[in-house]
This record gives structure tokens, C-alpha cells and sequence, in this order.
């Protein structure tokens, strides 16, 4: 008998479950539910592939190699005297090994793998420096004006077309080298990228940069990464500065005005400018 009762208990206890497993199991998807449901998989451990523009050879080690920009001319008479009194000559000194950030675009290059946190209402890209982007799609405008600033990383916002991420860059900081050739963009750049998954193992970005200052016209590249397959792949760090507008002076944090700068197109110390980017007019 009493393993009829207990029978007869698992009995009940299913036929008030069952029911309700059922219904839950029917019950239509919430707002947030759906909207994690459309947004792609980018989970993993992506590396980029060759430089940030993608051309053939790798000015870090072949220093004869350099970008083409289509810079204005007064700008590509500064970067060629750059690269031919600075970088060719092996005294290019770069920011990144004396703890600079990346700062966008260099930020999409990192020299080790990156990853892509994706929700609705914001994509963050994480790497090993560890600088961390912040890519808002909650359906927010840009700041006013008034209160933007130039940063390292710059402010994005994006939207979602279907599986593409549209994401618009402004307020970057200009004077940051993009690479080891000493490329640099002024502050007024803009960046427009199209990120997509087109397969299992590779994502692009397709990258258009707009410089009134500095360019006769958009530039265009695809930056590509590839899906890192260890069992355990991960993302290294090492240590990086705080974007250099709020140091720390005596245990304070400073604000760090234009003024307070010697060349207020550059971050960067007196001693590391010369031998880090190019001198560029003034706008």
C-alpha cells in the first residue's frame, strides 16, 4: 500500500506540472526574449588578420611599406617626411609600448584575439589591452555637441540591418597612429562600419573613414577576423594608460583641458611626439 501512495503521489504531483510545463512551453517569447533571439551568434575568440588596411606585407617589420591615404596634400607632405626621417630610419618609437591605448581605428586591430559581447541594447568588443569599446544600440542620438570631447575610443552608436551591424564613430581623438607607419586622422574624422558574420569562422568590418580636414575623400577598408579554434582560447592583457584627459596628479584626478596641452593635436608627451606621428598643418 504504501508504495501505491507513493505512486499515487507522483501521480498528482505530475498531473499539477505537467499542465503548467505545457503551457509554459507555449507561453509566446517576452519583448526581451525576442530581441536577444535576433541577434547573431559572435560568441568566441576572433583574431584579425594582417594589419588594419589590409595591404600586402606588414610595416612592422618591412619599413619601406606604408599606407595611401588619400590625404590632402599639405598632410602627405608631413607623413612622407615622417616616414622617411623617422620611421624608415628605424626610430619610430610607438605609443602602445609605453602603455598608450589603441584608440579607434587601431582599437578593430588588436595584436591578439578580441571578443564581441552582444545585446540588444549595446555591443561591447573586449581585447587584451584591456581597452573596452562600447558600441550603444538602444535607439539613443549622439550627445550635443557641447558635450562631446575627443576620446581615445571615440563614441559609437549603431543599429542593427538584419544580421549587419551599422555603427557610427565620431569624436575620436585626433594625432592617436593608427599604425606603425605613423598615420594619423585629425579630430574631426568620422567612421562608418558594417560588421557581419558571413560565415562560421569569419566576420569583416567594413570600414569607411571621412576627414574633412585631412582627406579629399572617404576612404574604405574590411578589416577581417577569423575564429580562434583552441579548446580554451582567451584573451591576454597587459597593462594600458587611463585616456590621458583625467590623470591622476597627487592622488587627484585632473581634468585635462586643450589648453593645459603644449600641441593640442596630440596626446602624447613632448619627448614621445616627434618620434611617435607625423607634424601635421594646423587645421
Amino acid at each position: 500500500m504504501t508504495g501505491l501512495r507513493g505512486c499515487g503521489f507522483v501521480l498528482v504531483v505530475a498531473a499539477m506540472v505537467l499542465p503548467w510545463a505545457s503551457r509554459a512551453a507555449d507561453a509566446p517569447l517576452s519583448d526581451q526574449a525576442k530581441a536577444f533571439a535576433a541577434l547573431p551568434d559572435w560568441s568566441g575568440v576572433w583574431m584579425g588578420t594582417g594589419t588594419l588596411f589590409e595591404r600586402p606585407g606588414n610595416p612592422n617589420t618591412d619599413r619601406m611599406l606604408r599606407d595611401n591615404p588619400p590625404y590632402k596634400p599639405a598632410w602627405e607632405a608631413a607623413y612622407s617626411k615622417f616616414l622617411g626621417d623617422v620611421v624608415r630610419p628605424g626610430k619610430y618609437l610607438d605609443p602602445l609600448t609605453v602603455g598608450y591605448p589603441t584608440g579607434m581605428l587601431r582599437t578593430m586591430a588588436p595584436a591578439r584575439g578580441i571578443q564581441f559581447v552582444v545585446r540588444p541594447e549595446m555591443v561591447w568588443v573586449i581585447h587584451e589591452r584591456p581597452d573596452l569599446r562600447y558600441i550603444y544600440t538602444d535607439g539613443r542620438p549622439f550627445p550635443p555637441k557641447d558635450e562631446l570631447w575627443p576620446t581615445f575610443e571615440g563614441y559609437s552608436i549603431g543599429h542593427w540591418e538584419d544580421d549587419t551591424l551599422v555603427v557610427e564613430t565620431i569624436s575620436m581623438m585626433g594625432g592617436v597612429p593608427l599604425d606603425r607607419t605613423g598615420l594619423i586622422l585629425s579630430d574631426q574624422a568620422k567612421a562608418t562600419e558594417r560588421i557581419r558574420k558571413i560565415d562560421a569562422r569569419t566576420i569583416t568590418d567594413e570600414i569607411t573613414i571621412e576627414d574633412p580636414v585631412a582627406f579629399t575623400r572617404p576612404w574604405t577598408i574590411t578589416r577581417r577576423y577569423t575564429k580562434r579554434n583552441e579548446q580554451y582560447p582567451r584573451v591576454e592583457s597587459v597593462s594600458s594608460l587611463e585616456n590621458q584627459r583625467n590623470p591622476v596628479v597627487g592622488g587627484t584626478t585632473q581634468i585635462l583641458l586643450a589648453d593645459d596641452l603644449a600641441d593640442v593635436n596630440s596626446p602624447y608627451t613632448d619627448d614621445l611626439r616627434p618620434f611617435a606621428l607625423p607634424k601635421m598643418p594646423a587645421p
